[in-house]
């Protein structure tokens, strides 16, 4: 299995996931994006915008990202990063509740059930005959990241850009 044929399902899969599960039409954008740890929450080709002062994109928006790890007849990790407005969004859309009801345990839960089922679809896809376990979502942190990877070189990989009509999301691989 390649990084390519990795990517190519991925995009198929959070194009199924996110219209399916979200009512919420995405349009995957040519070619990645390389970045570095350091560098997650950093301005990224102008559409993950992060301030250290107040973690807002776009003046107003905290990014939230996860996290899910694979084995299989290779294995990784999958990470999801996604702007707290278009997590609100889809939160509404997937629990049917009202913005004003909701709570960061909701958004969580949102976030780390959509990288579950992005996972689980991709892997699906990648070959019926290759089994693969998928551990338990988490939610992103630096001391996460150190302790998954060596020296907390955990995303030095392409990133995956998806636009929303709500904004833009991001899905990065990382291939043992």
């Amino acid at each position: 299995m390649t990084m390519t044929n990795l990517m190519t399902q991925i995009v198929i899969s959070i194009s199924e996931v996110m219209e399916t599960m979200f009512y919420i039409p995405v349009e995957p954008r040519d070619g990645y994006i390389t970045i570095g740890e350091s560098e997650l929450f950093a301005d990224v080709s102008g559409i993950l915008k992060y301030s250290n002062r107040n973690n807002s994109i776009s003046g107003s928006d905290t990014i939230h990202a996860a996290i899910i790890t694979f084995h299989g007849n290779f294995s990784g990790t999958i990470s999801l990063i996604v702007p707290e407005n278009l997590l609100m969004i889809m939160t509404e859309n997937f629990m049917g509740e009202k913005r004003e009801n909701l709570t960061s345990d909701h958004l969580e839960g949102t976030l780390k059930e959509t990288l579950n089922m992005l996972a689980g679809n991709t892997f699906s896809k990648v070959d019926s005959e290759l089994s693969f376990c998928l551990g338990v979502p988490e939610i992103y942190t630096s001391s996460l990241i150190n302790s998954t990877k060596k020296g907390g070189a955990y995303f030095n990989n392409p990133l995956l850009v998806i636009d929303t009509m709500d904004g833009a999301m991001g899905v990065t691989v990382d291939i043992e």
